[in-house]
């Protein structure tokens, strides 16, 4: 008798919550498929790629309709083992499905039909011992490049490198033929070495005792460190992991944003003689695989510290010792399309499946972090004073609604922005608005430019001129009259990053004015090109956007101006005060980093907001603590637990039925598993309800308790995808949503 048949069950990166069963090739013995193999499959039309999760004898359907796989991508499993369970814990954390979550732990090239290998290149050196330079009278450009190479010296070349300098690849091939060079493939991806050229500084007592807290763990411990901007967290940072480095072990470092890498990467390699490997979305396809397996491949010395953004998370690390998440408030680790992960979350989750500790680092932790640190689960780590003799700067409120305003800043700000220029100090003016002012405005009919695709006004851009939608990317030229009633009196309303540049260029025209914003810094290195001035030390203004909010140290910089901050006091997100007191805190710890004395202006018509005054008369602690008392009276997060689903489509209320369809299910489930402490609010349509041409609809679950909402979750969801008739709807789900856009 026969033995059963074997089957292999696929995850596919398909929105659909289930695995694939397929044949294994035929004649192939059965020990080359593993779980975590990669396969290419068909699936209708196309060809995927799938990662094996099960092999089986018990097929979902018919065997005689099952298809073989195509072929077999990788001998053994491209994912680490603990990378694989990661996968899974996406998957039944978040609710996404399987295959579209194990894939988003590959890199892109990982996730087509591509080889799990290094890049190499032809790599030149020169031998030992020379042959007879005679062999060579002959041959006058084999002499150049010879000569090249020993004028140069280095210790190697790449062949590239000199084919670009115009030595053909048939003169290199000729040097190497008479024996005075050899060529060998070398792995094209170097990462930066460290120098290790400063020493650790004396650390303060606050310090010392964060530091040998962080040094006694054992094993998995979530710490959260919140530090007033200034504190030296970052020196905690570096002489926490010094152990690690020492003995060759690994350190993962993430950042929230990308600007933050450079300066993130000079404090490490100044501080370790170690490999720095980068993950961030600047880097090309080729060059984020290529240091994702230097990091998988780690042995010894090779690829130690590895820092990067949100999705450097996903970083296999064999040899993993501990994990710093910087700014661990920041809103940009939340991931807001396909699997809505928290990068934050899903580090401290990883640290605790590799027994490591982590640090959470800020100035304003996110309320969810401090609650963890207030009731236990963390451990609290506060540095309440700045590093060596700088003093924190102190909140001015300006109210200015009586105030002569000009260009979006008030009359009265400009002495006081001499002063600090005159004093050879430099200036940072904070607009959370890019562009030249947020809407194009008729005053003789009341026309405004609005996005013909979203609920949402056009901004006008002046550098080049035209209108542009910040939410959906449509753009369209700058009128010369009112498209409604033909009036040439239109103007501006309002003033974002441009505008305010232009006037303060204006203004101070001996001056350097800086706009750093996205459409500043769109090219690569630009951003580092434009700090060059603000790094040299010399008077300037810095004009930007929350780019410039995050971590960096300007030891120069006096005066902060904050502008544009007024509609965060009277949101309905609940979380925006939380959003924007981070913002303020993190914006004037900018100014007064060292030993200059630093002052923070917030422009504002509401200066007599309570929450504003508890700010600047107390600190962000205080009014943290304040927040959480109401988040606890009204059982919002992290009292109480929260599920977004969203839905879009093309026909107006599409999405809405859609959403009706799902909370009728929804409370059927809810009855039957006796879950009446579940609440579902909804469908109701989102801030914006038309964007990119698509009308959005939202419906909220709510519970006190977190483990019964998963399990509410397990239950309901697949009724979810079996919903018929609505082909035009797209849908989401978003577990501990943090905003409801």
């Amino acid at each position: 008798m026969s033995a059963a048949p074997f089957y292999l069950s696929i995850a596919l990166p398909v929105p659909l919550d289930k695995c694939f069963d397929y044949l294994p090739l035929k004649d192939t013995d059965m020990s080359q498929y593993q779980a975590g193999i990669r396969v290419a499959v068909p699936f209708g039309p196309r060809q995927l790629v799938g990662l094996i999760v099960d092999i089986h004898q018990s097929p979902q359907i018919d065997p005689s309709k099952l298809k073989p796989i195509q072929h077999i991508i990788d001998r053994t499993p491209t994912l680490p083992k603990d990378l694989y369970q990661l996968g899974h814990w996406l998957h039944q954390y978040y609710h996404q499905p399987l295959g579209e979550c194990l894939h988003t732990l590959l890199p892109v090239l990982l996730r087509k039909d591509h080889p799990a290998q290094m890049a190499t290149e032809s790599y030149i050196q020169l031998n030992t011992s020379l042959p007879d330079l005679a062999d060579l009278k002959r041959a006058p450009r084999q002499i150049a490049l010879l000569e090249h190479i020993l004028e140069t010296q280095q210790t190697g070349h790449w062949q590239r490198a000199l084919v670009a300098e115009g030595y053909t690849p048939a003169i290199i091939k000729g040097l190497e033929e008479k024996g005075f060079i050899h060529i060998q493939d070398r792995a094209s991806f170097q990462p930066q070495r460290g120098e290790a050229s400063t020493s650790a500084l004396e650390l303060n007592q606050e310090q010392k005792e964060a530091l040998t807290r962080i040094r006694d763990a054992q094993g998995f411990q979530p710490f959260l460190l919140e530090g007033v901007t200034g504190s030296g967290k970052t020196e905690v940072y570096l002489q926490a992991i010094a152990p690690f480095i020492e003995q060759n072990k690994q350190v993962l470092i993430i950042v929230p944003e990308i600007g933050l890498t450079p300066q993130t990467v000079k404090r490490f390699a100044k501080r370790f003689s170690a490999d720095i490997v980068l993950l961030h979305s600047q880097l090309t396809d080729r060059e984020r695989l290529d240091a994702w397996l230097l990091a998988r491949e780690h042995t010894g010395e090779r690829a130690q510290i590895i820092i990067g953004t949100r999705s450097a998370i996903f970083t296999p690390a064999p040899n993993l010792a501990a994990i710093i998440i910087d700014e661990e408030h920041d809103h940009s680790f939340k991931q807001q399309d396909g699997i809505r992960y928290n990068g934050r979350d899903v580090a401290v989750y990883r640290a605790k499946q590799k027994n490591v500790p982590i640090i959470l680092g800020s100035a304003t932790p996110n309320l969810d972090s401090l609650h963890n640190a207030l009731t236990g689960k963390y451990q609290h780590l506060r540095l309440t004073e700045r590093a060596g003799d700088a003093e924190p700067p102190k909140l001015h409120i300006l109210d200015i609604k009586k105030q002569p305003v000009h260009h979006g800043l008030a009359d009265h700000l400009i002495p006081e922005i001499q002063s600090t220029l005159t004093a050879g100090h430099q200036v940072l003016v904070f607009v959370n608005r890019r562009g030249f002012a947020p809407t194009l405005y008729c005053p003789d009919c009341g026309w405004i430019s609005e996005c013909r695709r979203c609920d949402a006004k056009m901004t006008l851009h002046q550098k080049p001129a035209h209108l542009h939608c910040h939410h959906c990317d449509y753009k369209q030229a700058m009128p010369n009259q009112c498209p409604s009633c033909l009036s040439r009196e239109i103007h501006p309303i309002g003033a974002g990053t441009e505008r305010i540049e232009n006037h303060l260029s204006n203004v101070f025209q001996n001056v350097p004015v800086i706009r750093i914003d996205r459409d500043s810094t769109q090219n690569k290195h630009a951003m580092e090109t434009l700090l060059e001035p603000v790094r040299a030390g010399q008077p300037c203004i810095m004009v930007g956007t929350q780019m410039l909010a995050k971590g960096h140290h300007f030891p120069k910089v006096a005066l902060v101006i904050m502008v544009n901050l007024d509609a965060g006091f009277f949101s309905a997100d609940y979380r925006a005060m939380e959003k924007t007191a981070q913002l303020i805190l993190q914006v004037a710890g900018r100014a007064g980093r060292e030993r200059i004395k630093g002052k923070a202006v917030i422009q504002t018509e509401f200066a007599d907001h309570p929450l504003l005054h508890l700010l600047s008369e107390e600190n962000y602690h205080a009014l943290a603590l304040a927040l959480l008392q109401e988040r606890h009276e009204q059982q919002l997060p992290p009292y109480g637990f929260q599920v977004l689903l969203r839905a879009d489509s093309t026909q107006p209320r599409e999405a809405e039925q859609f959403l009706h369809r799902i909370k009728e299910l929804l409370k059927w489930h809810q009855h039957n598993l006796g879950m009446s402490f579940i609440q579902t609010i909804g469908p109701l349509p989102p801030p914006m309800e038309l964007r990119s041409g698509r009308f959005r609809s939202q419906l909220w679950i709510h519970s006190p308790h977190r483990k019964p909402l998963h399990q509410f979750l397990d239950a309901s969801i697949q009724s979810i995808y079996e919903i018929k008739g609505f082909h035009k709807v797209r849908w989401s789900i978003d577990i501990d949503p943090i905003d409801s856009l």
